[in-house]
């Protein structure tokens, strides 16, 4: 059957794929060319779970197979990242027999926001967890509300839902739907703040009213506890919460029971482990065995990375460019630190995937948070190192802090050698390991 001869020349992609160590989606390209309905012919495993949203999917999926995979579940997992049609076709390609059966328990797959419709509809998910929906990449998204509208596309009745019951606009999801649905949050703790501290938010009005919200407390942005007082919207229920965290220890409690060690303490990072552990309690799986496998997860120096050289702390924030709510969690983590700093901004280029400029995110993330700090030096860095220094001039930082440079190795250079305080660095991905490699040298 013609199916069965274009996986074989798949899978023959991906083994010489492997061998020259690249293709992450290529063996997809070729296949999908080969035969536009091939996703129709795998045959897959009963659970299938997708994970989706601004950001956050890729965290999300990797911590549920990891734990899945620690625990003696066989699993398929897009773990490179690649998560458009051709990467989810190449995944199934190195999990399957030459029949296109599926050789797992477990089929898990972060899935880009506008690539779920045509995904959806072969590679039914049994459960989805969509993390966000924020302003991301506003060339090629456009409005958040029409990323909403594409991943609504993608849902059936028969998909069992897993959302963050402190951000209202996810609840759009479920408004007028039959979907089961399983929400997780976090209860107001002491790093909780009573008036808002970000201006742009996704949405301050009820969905169902068109009221304005009220918030008891806000966690961040537009996560918190919310009601309005017009209508019966509010904060759903939780089947999973986190009831206490431990910035100084590193850790958090789930439903006051359950603890999990966490490799850094950056606010998504706990609402990414809550979904995890939120979506794999679905499968049965023990709660306190779930917990003490998430513990052992090691961090994800990609992301978040902390050193110390020259006796000074240095921190890496991988922040998603074209996006201000990663970014917002980042000043907002930077800002629980009082001692005097350095913070360093840039990247290499905005993105891969397009060549527009676009710059209109830098004006949605709240640097004003960083006006009361101590704050040495601003070190803008970067092809837009200037549009960078312009924005932290109009957030109200003093023009003799903020320093600019084209090259990284320059900038490090003078951080090492004029600077003095730890350094907060909050990069795009580009200039993540850049940068680690040029603070830990001895130039």
């Amino acid at each position: 059957m013609y199916h069965i001869f274009c996986i074989c020349i798949g899978k023959l992609a991906v083994f010489a794929g492997k061998i020259l160590k690249r293709g992450s989606s290529l063996p997809g390209v070729l296949t999908l060319k080969l035969d536009q309905h091939i996703l129709q012919h795998f045959v897959l495993p009963k659970t299938i779970i997708a994970v989706t949203g601004s950001s956050g999917k890729g965290s999300i999926s990797s911590l549920i197979a990891k734990t899945l995979e620690a625990n003696g579940y066989k699993v398929a997992h897009n773990k490179a990242g690649s998560n458009l049609t051709p990467g989810i076709t190449t995944l199934l390609l190195e999990h399957c027999n030459l029949k296109g059966k599926l050789n797992c328990d477990i089929l898990i797959y972060e899935i880009d926001e506008r690539y779920a419709k045509f995904v959806f509809n072969s590679i039914t998910p049994s459960y989805v967890v969509i993390s966000n929906i924020s302003r991301d990449q506003p060339p090629r998204q456009g409005h958040f509300d029409m990323v909403f509208q594409e991943i609504e596309k993608a849902l059936t009745p028969s998909m069992h839902l897993v959302l963050n019951a402190d951000d209202p606009y996810l609840q759009k999801f479920i408004m007028g739907k039959k979907n089961p649905v399983t929400y997780y949050s976090i209860s107001k703790n002491k790093y909780s703040y009573t008036t808002n501290k970000f201006q742009n938010l996704n949405l301050n009005y009820c969905p169902k009213c068109n009221h304005k919200l009220e918030y008891d407390y806000y966690n961040f942005e537009n996560n918190g506890s919310y009601h309005c007082s017009a209508c019966s919207f509010k904060t759903p229920n939780s089947d999973a919460t986190v009831t206490k965290i431990d910035y100084t220890n590193s850790t958090i409690w789930i439903d006051e029971i359950y603890a999990v060690q966490l490799p850094d303490t950056i606010l998504y990072h706990i609402y990414n482990t809550l979904a995890a552990f939120t979506t794999i309690s679905l499968l049965n799986l023990p709660k306190q065995k779930i917990c003490n496998t998430l513990s052992h997860i090691h961090k994800n120096e990609k992301l978040f990375d902390v050193f110390e050289k020259n006796n000074r702390i240095v921190t890496i924030l991988n922040n998603k460019n074209e996006n201000s709510s990663t970014f917002n969690q980042s000043l907002l983590y930077v800002s629980r630190f009082k001692e005097e700093k350095i913070i360093v901004i840039g990247w290499k280029e905005i993105s891969r995937r397009y060549q527009f400029d676009d710059l209109s995110w830098l004006y949605d993330i709240d640097f004003e948070l960083l006006k009361k700090l101590k704050v040495q030096k601003f070190v803008c860095v970067g092809i837009h190192r200037y549009d960078i220094a312009t924005r932290l001039k109009y957030a109200g930082m003093e023009e003799k802090n903020i320093i600019v440079f084209e090259e990284l190795k320059e900038s490090v250079a003078y951080i090492k050698n004029k600077t003095k305080g730890n350094i907060y660095a909050i990069l795009n991905f580009d200039y993540v390991e850049p940068f680690k490699i040029e603070m830990k040298g001895d130039v």
